[in-house]
């Protein structure tokens, strides 16, 4: 059986010479129908997964800068209130009763105080924004502010400051925090004035110091004690090495001292 199948893949050319037949390769080369409608199948799916690849291909590199834009402004549009502190109230006070008063007004407060750091007491305490929860501010502090998105960043800086105090040879109070509103490093100054109660304040000297901080220095009286303090203010880009921020945001810092 197996020699006579053998014997089908040949002709004869009528002589001694037998020749392979080739009759099989003169079949046409068309394919079948059913095979050609499923190729078309694959090509029309393979080009629809394709088209989704790229489109989000190009919609992730595209338009991810507006996204984030857009995402900057929602934040920065948010209704938090600030509440700063006024440090002239709080110079006579210690760190329970501070801490106390902070906890009355309703503030959400994260405490990032080391005792082995302040020996002689202190504080170091940040006020969080109304709608950021302290388990949110932890992971996004954790992971460095200039390291954060502009739009994270606009979240966590916006209606939060940062509160100080240092207890060595005498009180050293401070109060920092970015400032999205006023516009320019001027008008943060006279808005940090205004919410200190330092505007009817003795002013004294002003100008730009050496780290290119624009400042107003002062002094005030309460109860019979003067206080010296000093508003300085500069662009958050130099703090805060953050692309997507607005341009005229500040970075304000208000200090005062017996």
């Amino acid at each position: 059986m197996f020699f006579n199948e053998r014997k089908k893949e040949y002709v004869s050319a009528g002589g001694p010479v037998r020749y392979l037949d080739g009759s099989s390769l003169a079949r046409p080369f068309d394919l079948p129908k059913r095979t050609i409608a499923a190729l078309c199948a694959f090509v029309l799916v393979a080009a629809v997964i394709g088209g989704v690849f790229l489109y989000n291909f190009l919609d992730t590199v595209l338009n991810a800068s507006a996204r984030e834009q857009a995402s900057v402004e929602q934040n920065l549009a948010r209704d938090v209130s600030y509440d700063l502190p006024q440090l002239s109230a709080l110079m006579a006070a210690d760190d329970d009763a501070i801490r106390q008063t902070f906890a009355d007004a309703g503030l959400t407060i994260y405490d990032k105080t080391n005792p082995e750091e302040n020996p002689n007491g202190g504080l170091d305490l940040v006020k969080l924004p109304s709608d950021v929860t302290e388990v949110d501010a932890a992971l996004l502090y954790a992971q460095g502010v200039s390291n954060l998105s502009a739009a994270d960043a606009a979240k966590l800086l916006k209606g939060s400051w940062t509160f100080t105090v240092s207890r060595n040879d005498y009180v050293d109070m401070r109060v920092k925090y970015a400032d999205f509103s006023s516009g320019s490093v001027e008008a943060a100054i006279q808005a940090a004035m205004a919410s200190e109660g330092l505007e009817g304040s003795t002013l004294g000297e002003s100008g730009v110091d050496d780290a290119g901080n624009t400042f107003q220095t002062g002094t005030i009286d309460v109860d019979g004690t003067t206080y010296a303090w000093r508003v300085s203010a500069i662009a958050l880009s130099s703090v805060y090495d953050i692309t997507g921020l607005p341009d005229t945001a500040v970075y304000v810092g208000v200090r005062m001292t017996p």
